[in-house]
């Protein structure tokens, strides 16, 4: 049946067709930008920096000696990312984590007692610097870090001249919502994903 699965956007005229031929909703996502001006205001990356620092975590750019860890943390994770047609997240090894700094993704994370509990992942594509993931260990959620590793991101490429970024993923996961929106992201694209009947 996944090769039948229709992603549209939402607006999309064909939603509409599909839905009356008996095609039902199986996922829902989305795609937001940021958009800084130029010269960027960077105060709330800024801000959710200082807060982490303050709970005592470290926030840096991380090099692939790293590699173990961020796998060890995606391995933790893999099972609470949202899966739909559209945001289905692979299931990564060291090689695979490895390959995206070889690719020139840039890695961020939050460090405590020597062990990494938050990272975001970052690439740039000719149009923009685009989120890859970002991953946090459950027992430091909700204390910032997802928004302090992905503000570390946007500060670093900023940096560079990069001015606009984007993100997405399914709309069941509220908190990365609330994180991107916090950091300014906009939401600019939604998508479902329509099964066949059964």
């Amino acid at each position: 049946m996944a090769g039948d699965i229709q992603v549209l956007e939402f607006n999309d005229p064909r939603v509409q067709q599909l839905m009356q031929a008996g095609y039902f909703v199986v996922g829902e996502s989305w795609g937001a930008r940021l958009r800084l001006s130029d010269p960027p205001d960077l105060s709330a990356c800024t801000a959710a920096i200082v807060a982490a620092r303050q709970r005592a975590f470290i926030v840096q750019e991380l090099d692939a000696r790293w590699a173990p860890q961020v796998t060890a943390l995606e391995t933790l994770n893999h099972a609470d990312y949202p899966n739909t047609p559209a945001t289905a997240v692979p299931d990564r090894d060291e090689s695979d984590v490895r390959e995206l700094w070889k690719s020139g993704h840039r890695f961020f994370g939050a460090i405590k007692a020597g062990q990494l509990v938050a990272v975001s992942v970052i690439g740039v594509t000719l149009a923009r610097a685009e989120t890859e993931f970002t991953s946090v260990d459950p027992s430091c959620r909700r204390l910032g870090l997802a928004v302090a590793v992905k503000a570390a991101s946007i500060n670093a490429l900023a940096a560079d001249g990069i001015r606009t970024f984007g993100t997405g993923g399914a709309q069941s996961n509220a908190g990365s919502i609330r994180m991107n929106e916090h950091l300014g992201y906009v939401i600019e694209e939604r998508w479902l994903s329509l099964a066949p009947p059964q």
